[in-house]
């Protein structure tokens, strides 16, 4: 089967920006599950928008406003059935998420790549089941033999080294 050059295109730029678009995705909607739900809903509305995109205009951007009517649209179809949010508390969501993904970057990104490597290999462990498994921290406790709230502790105490590091190889510009 033979790609278009729109085909070409779409994923070009997909791949490009894939990243920024799911952790401001990721941003906005805590939970894993329905942030890649989201995610892939939002990359089906952008094919199926793409002939309505510019060629050469901010591709980001655009990928950006579709993720935000989408979960915008999640928000709306849940707050009928659970929690409202008034349209401050949202706003206020959404400036706070905007400060989290801007920070987002390749080099964030490979920077917590090489932490995650450095850590030692009962951390290392965690995490690669937590993150690339996604197991449940109740799995995982289960799993351990130990109480949730222990588990969630030692993530906390990941979560400290990995800022350390990635904070370190940012100033200090060491390797990651």
């Amino acid at each position: 089967m033979e790609e278009s050059p729109q085909t070409d295109e779409f994923l070009r730029l997909m791949i490009s920006c894939q990243r920024q678009i799911h952790a401001y995705i990721l941003g906005r909607v805590p939970n894993r599950d329905d942030s890649q739900d989201l995610f892939q809903e939002t990359v089906l509305v952008m094919w199926s928008k793409f002939g309505e995109f510019e060629s050469g205009s901010n591709f980001l951007a655009w990928a950006i406003q579709i993720a935000r009517y989408k979960i915008l649209q999640e928000y709306w179809q849940k707050s009928r059935r659970q929690l409202k949010f008034s349209s401050e508390a949202l706003a206020a969501i959404e400036r706070k998420s905007e400060v989290f993904s801007s920070h987002i970057d390749d080099d964030h990104m490979q920077a917590l790549h090489n932490c995650v490597k450095k850590l030692v290999l009962q951390d290392y462990k965690l995490v690669q089941m937590r993150f690339e498994r996604e197991f449940s921290v109740k799995d995982i406790a289960a799993d351990l033999n130990r109480s949730v709230q222990a588990v969630y502790k030692r993530f906390a105490r990941i979560n400290h080294l990995l800022m350390r590091c990635i904070q370190r190889t940012h100033n200090q510009g060491e390797p990651a």
